[in-house]
């Protein structure tokens, strides 16, 4: 989490910490717009070439993936904020709100993460 946006929260400034991560998240959302659909047809274009002679479809879905990841951190910022602001007004922890939607999102992490190799 950016440091500003937990300091923020710490302070109970949560208005300020929604600031920063809009901005974040605006930023993470135009990458990803450029990756998706400014840039998509770079990767169309070369994805089935020898990445030992052109690996222009490497270098695309390097730069998408590190726009997921910021995508995915920009998100993470909005639910600690939200969840922040939360327990602050109700004093009671949000999952007991959201449990179907945070398990869903739960799956979606563990879909992303590799799996574990059994020893």
């Amino acid at each position: 989490m950016d440091n500003n946006i937990e300091s923020l929260i710490e302070q109970g400034q949560f208005q300020e910490a929604f600031l920063q991560a809009k901005k974040e998240m605006e930023k993470s959302l135009d990458s990803l717009h450029y990756w998706l659909i400014e840039n998509y047809d770079m990767y169309e274009k070369h994805k089935d070439d020898d990445p030992e002679v052109d690996d222009s479809a490497g270098c695309w879905f390097d730069g998408f993936s590190n726009s997921v990841e910021a995508n995915l951190l920009s998100m993470n910022n909005l639910i600690k904020i939200t969840t922040g602001m939360i327990k602050n007004m109700d004093s009671v922890d949000p999952s007991c709100y959201y449990d179907t939607e945070l398990e869903e999102i739960r799956n979606t992490i563990n879909d992303l993460l590799p799996e574990e190799e059994e020893e």
